[in-house]
């Protein structure tokens, strides 16, 4: 124990671009490894997207489109960006969402001592809350199996950077704007991140919300912030979109949009749905599926109204809106993966200094729940993808019990975060 905590004072001591060194080489390793294990293992390192989207370059390179590759269902942005992997190298793709991480890390740090002053306290929680990230296992190894997913986090991170920055400065409008700029871009690449536009939209409002009335009149009737945020946001939507879609047609926004409002995904995941979507993967099920897509959309969208009316009023808290905003949409979310985690995993950093009351065991007992809940999840997806045993009831069993500790979670994260202090701060400034 003693060696535990002094190899955890000995790591604080360390300065922040130190931490990027070593997260770089720590990254490296992992890409370098990546290619051993891909040449010997029948097992593969990479993403099987990484490739579907290596393919779609190659397509792009030879003068067609990326969609001409089967299941390439993202902005041809993505294709574009692994071109080096043909030209230069396979992994080039890799270092590049490895470098994403190691920005989104840097952004969390500036973000955390921007909300919280420039003592030397607020310097070492900053770093730790980086480090939460540059440090976590998960992330590393997603981001070097190839998933664009740290690309897109970057952006939803800058976003919420920018939106916070100007939160003493009403009159920064280009710096909203750029924030809008931000959002409308990484909804042209990932469609989750329109759901925080309500919460971006109502942290601009000027203030803590009475009454419903109220609520109505701030959305209704915007202010100069609001309206360059909403300008931004559609013109970064808007030029990239039109762009692709004069390139590539309709088969571009059938491919990037409009499939996953269809899709039926009936592959094994960790989505509470996955049971009842598998077995109403029929010809004959047809008519269910509307129903069975308003079931899992519905509690959704309730929750992400609920939450960013309650926690989006002030731009203190909106790190944590954004949080429990993507950690809703994963939970309820028809398909859920490893990769998705990433969606809340980039925010929740921003907001480790704001629970006080939760001593350290608690969060270690939520972060072993949490681990425990995939892991007896993996047991029956080893046997049936590699055991070829009919594990369907027992996939959905699991997917449930994972669903429930989620919302445990969450339940606890909401019931602990200090709302109170960040009132009276902003009562305080104002």
């Amino acid at each position: 124990m003693l060696n535990w905590q002094r190899g955890y004072q000995q790591l604080l001591k360390l300065s922040f671009p130190a931490h990027l060194v070593i997260s770089a080489f720590l990254r490296l390793t992992l890409i370098c490894y990546a290619q051993i294990h891909d040449a010997k293992s029948t097992v593969p390192y990479t993403d099987i997207d990484y490739k579907v989207v290596t393919d779609g370059a190659r397509f792009i390179l030879d003068g067609g489109t990326p969609f001409a590759r089967h299941t390439y269902r993202y902005s041809p942005i993505m294709a574009y960006i692994q071109i080096p992997n043909i030209m230069l190298h396979p992994a080039f793709g890799k270092l590049i969402y490895s470098l994403c991480d190691l920005l989104v890390g840097q952004l969390i740090y500036a973000l955390v001592r921007l909300e919280a002053g420039k003592a030397t306290t607020i310097k070492k929680k900053a770093i730790i809350s980086a480090c939460c990230w540059l440090y976590n296992p998960l992330t590393a190894v997603i981001s070097t199996r190839g998933s664009g997913d740290s690309f897109t986090s970057l952006f939803v991170i800058s976003c919420i950077y920018l939106l916070v920055k100007t939160k003493d400065q009403p009159s920064n409008y280009f710096a909203v704007f750029c924030a809008g700029l931000a959002h409308g871009f990484v909804i042209h690449l990932r469609l989750y991140p329109i759901f925080f536009s309500l919460a971006y939209y109502l942290c601009l409002s000027g203030g803590p919300i009475r009454n419903s009335i109220e609520l109505i009149q701030r959305i209704v009737v915007p202010n100069k912030q609001q309206i360059f945020l909403v300008l931004g946001t559609l013109i970064g939507f808007t030029v990239f979109t039109l762009t692709f879609y004069k390139i590539y047609g309709w088969q571009y926004l059938h491919e990037s949009y409009f499939y996953h409002f269809v899709r039926k995904d009936v592959r094994h995941n960790f989505s509470l749905y996955f049971l009842m979507q598998y077995l109403n993967n029929s010809d004959a099920a047809e008519e269910s599926t509307l129903f069975i897509k308003f079931l899992i959309m519905g509690p959704q969208l309730l929750l992400v109204v609920y939450l960013s009316v309650s926690f989006a009023q002030l731009r203190q808290t909106l790190p944590f809106c954004v949080f429990s905003l993507a950690f809703v949409i994963v939970t309820y979310n028809s398909v859920v993966t490893s990769q998705y985690f990433v969606w809340y995993l980039a925010v929740l950093p921003l907001c480790l200094t704001k629970f006080p009351l939760m001593s350290c065991s608690r969060c270690v007992f939520l972060l072993v729940l949490w681990i425990c809940g995939q892991a007896l999840w993996l047991l029956p997806a080893y046997l049936l993808e590699f055991k070829t045993w009919h594990t369907f009831n027992w996939i959905g069993l699991q997917g449930a019990v994972f669903f429930i500790i989620n919302n445990y979670i969450l339940t606890q994260l909401i019931t602990n975060y200090d709302c109170k202090s960040i009132e009276i701060t902003n009562k305080k400034r104002l």
